[in-house]
């Protein structure tokens, strides 16, 4: 059976919330076969909330479950941009758009 859900974020993703992000994504995930995150109340987010998306997306396909972020502002869409990881608001699979500008970064 899929069960799809959508579930705002409505605080900043930083540092600061980072254990409560955490709790919200992973427990979405685990509830639902498709979760759609809607970005659109983010305020701020900084290197620790772009992992938290990134390990979110990471958990949803070891599970074979959908994930998508939508509803990203400008600002949103630009920092994750500027930290290579712009492909994880496309809603497909991001892992052919992430993981190489990873391994260019560190290599």
């Amino acid at each position: 059976m899929t069960t799809a859900i959508t579930v705002p974020i409505d605080i900043p993703m930083t540092i600061y919330h980072a254990a409560e992000l955490k709790d919200v994504l992973l427990a979405s995930i685990e509830e639902a076969t498709h979760v759609r995150f809607d970005l659109s109340a983010v305020s701020e987010i900084d290197c620790a909330g772009a992992q938290l998306l990134f390990a979110a997306r990471r958990s949803a396909d070891e599970r074979r479950h959908a994930c998508e972020f939508v509803a990203a502002s400008e600002g949103l869409r630009a920092t994750l941009t500027l930290l290579g990881l712009g492909g994880m608001l496309a809603g497909g699979d991001s892992s052919a758009a992430v993981v190489p500008e990873l391994e260019r970064a560190t290599s």
